[in-house]
C-alpha cells in the first residue's frame, strides 16, 4: 500500500527503524500532515516541497541524506520545527528559512553546511532553538572533474561545490594546485550577527565547532530567556 493513499493523516512517525534509499515521493500526496517524524533511519534523501503545505514539525534527524535544503522554502509556511541533525546536508543555508515566520525550533547541527548565516535567520522572530554546532570539516581535496567549475576557470572568493560519490562539500575557502585539484575547507563562517539580539524568544544558541570569527556581539546581553549559549570552537577573538 502506499502511504500517500492516507491523505486525511495529520501524523506519522517512522522513527527508530531501518528504512533506507529516498523518503517516497507520493507522502507528498499527504496534504494535511502536520507531524513527520522520519528519524534515526537510512535515508538517503528527502523531498522536502512545498505540497505540505500545513506542516508544522519535520525531524529528519540521524539519518544519512546528502543533499542541499531547497533554495525556496517559502512554500511551508506553518512549519515550527525543522530538525535536521546528524545527516549529510551540504552547501548554504538558505535565505528562504526567513520566511519561515512561526519557526521555534531549527537544528542544523552535526552536518557539512557551509558559508555564513544568512541575514534573513534574523526575521524569525519566534525562534526559540538554533542549533548550527559542528559544521566544521577538515580540508578535502577532489580533482576538478568532481568540482563545479575547472582549477583554470576558478576565481579568489568563488564557492566551489564538489561531489565524488563518497563526499559532498562547498567553500568558500579553496586551496588549488593550479592544475586539476581543489582543496576544500567547508564549515559555517563569518561574523555572528549582532541581530540575534533582536530575538528575544532565544533560548538556545549553539554555534560551537565552526570557523565563527570576530568578536561576539554585545547585543547577545540583551537576550533574557536565553538558558544555553555555546560559541566553543571557533575563532573568536
Amino acid at each position: 500500500m502506499e502511504l500517500g493513499m492516507l491523505n486525511k493523516i495529520k501524523q506519522l512517525d517512522l522513527s527508530s527503524n531501518s528504512l533506507t534509499g529516498s523518503l517516497p515521493t507520493h507522502l507528498a500526496n499527504m496534504t494535511s500532515l502536520k507531524h513527520l517524524n522520519v528519524s534515526n533511519n537510512r535515508f538517503i534523501s528527502f523531498p522536502l516541497g512545498e505540497e505540505w503545505n500545513v506542516l508544522e514539525t519535520c525531524d529528519l534527524s540521524h539519518n544519512q541524506i546528502k543533499q542541499e535544503l531547497p533554495f525556496d522554502m517559502s512554500g511551508i509556511p506553518s512549519l515550527e520545527s525543522l530538525l535536521l541533525s546528524n545527516n549529510l546536508f551540504y552547501g548554504e543555508i538558505p535565505n528562504s528559512l526567513g520566511s519561515l515566520a512561526r519557526m521555534q525550533k531549527l537544528h542544523l547541527d552535526n552536518n557539512r553546511f557551509s558559508g555564513t548565516i544568512p541575514d534573513t535567520m534574523l526575521y524569525l522572530l519566534t525562534l526559540r532553538e538554533l542549533n548550527l554546532s559542528n559544521n566544521r570539516q577538515e580540508k578535502m581535496c577532489f580533482s576538478s572533474y568532481f568540482c563545479s567549475e575547472f582549477v583554470f576557470e576558478y576565481q579568489l572568493g568563488n564557492i566551489v561545490c564538489c561531489d565524488d560519490n563518497i563526499v559532498s562539500a562547498c567553500s568558500d575557502i579553496v586551496e588549488t594546485d593550479g592544475e586539476e585539484t581543489f582543496c576544500l575547507l567547508p564549515g559555517l563562517r563569518g561574523m555572528i550577527p549582532a541581530g540575534f539580539g533582536s530575538i528575544p524568544t532565544l533560548e538556545l544558541l549553539d554555534l560551537s565547532s565552526n570557523y565563527f570569527a570576530g568578536n561576539i556581539p554585545p547585543e547577545i546581553g540583551r537576550l533574557s530567556r536565553l538558558k544555553v549559549l555555546n560559541l566553543a570552537d571557533n575563532v573568536l577573538t
